[in-house]
């Protein structure tokens, strides 16, 4: 573990504190309606916990010891079972078809095999299953993109692997689910340039 990762975690909700209060909203959409057996890869500090449905069990990938520490801290102080699994997206240690529902919020952009991640998604959802998305994207404008391939570098090293210039849309796609929706909106922080996002579902 580096230490850029421990002071990642350790700093990570005050990083977010200052957004949360506009992106709240998209994660209530994203998870509020998973139901069953439930998956969340990359669960950080455990922004989501508020908004899951209080009969949905839980299971949370998060590779950062430091951020499980902090997510099962917060899971106790808001009285929610769950099940944290200190291991990458990767390689996910479940068996086939193990899950309802698979939710990402915010982690697809730092994942070190996109495509990786979403197939393993996929083959760990029961049929008829459902991956839900939220996440920043590459921008569609070609001015946007190369204002992100500009930054990408810099970013990338403060945020320990986070990509802005990501197509996640189209991974997602190209990952063998039986259908993709996705809904692109942008949002703006107080910054000159809209930040591009998605919420999406893909199912088994």
């Amino acid at each position: 573990m580096s230490l850029s990762e421990r002071l990642f975690a350790c700093c990570y909700d005050l990083l977010t504190v200052s957004v949360e209060w506009r992106i709240a909203r998209y994660r209530r959409r994203c998870v509020g309606g998973v139901r069953g057996d439930v998956l969340e890869i990359g669960g950080g500090t455990g922004a989501n916990l508020p908004f899951y449905p209080k009969d949905a069990r839980l299971t949370f990938l998060e590779p950062n010891p430091h951020m499980a520490r902090r997510l099962r801290r917060r899971a106790a102080e808001l009285g929610i079972g769950v099940r944290v699994v200190e291991e990458r997206g990767e390689s996910m240690p479940f068996a086939d078809a193990s899950f309802d529902a698979v939710v990402s919020t915010l982690v697809l952009c730092s994942v070190s095999d996109l495509p990786a991640v979403v197939s393993e998604a996929r083959r760990v959802l029961r049929s008829g299953g459902r991956f839900v998305f939220y996440e920043h994207v590459a921008a569609r404008g070609r001015v946007g993109r190369a204002v992100q391939g500009g930054l990408n570098p810099v970013w990338s090293r403060l945020t320990c692997g986070c990509h802005l210039d990501r197509d996640i849309v189209a991974a997602v796609g190209e990952a063998g689910f039986s259908s993709v929706a996705a809904e692109p909106f942008d949002l703006r922080f107080g910054t000159p340039v809209a930040l591009p996002n998605v919420i999406g579902e893909a199912v088994a």
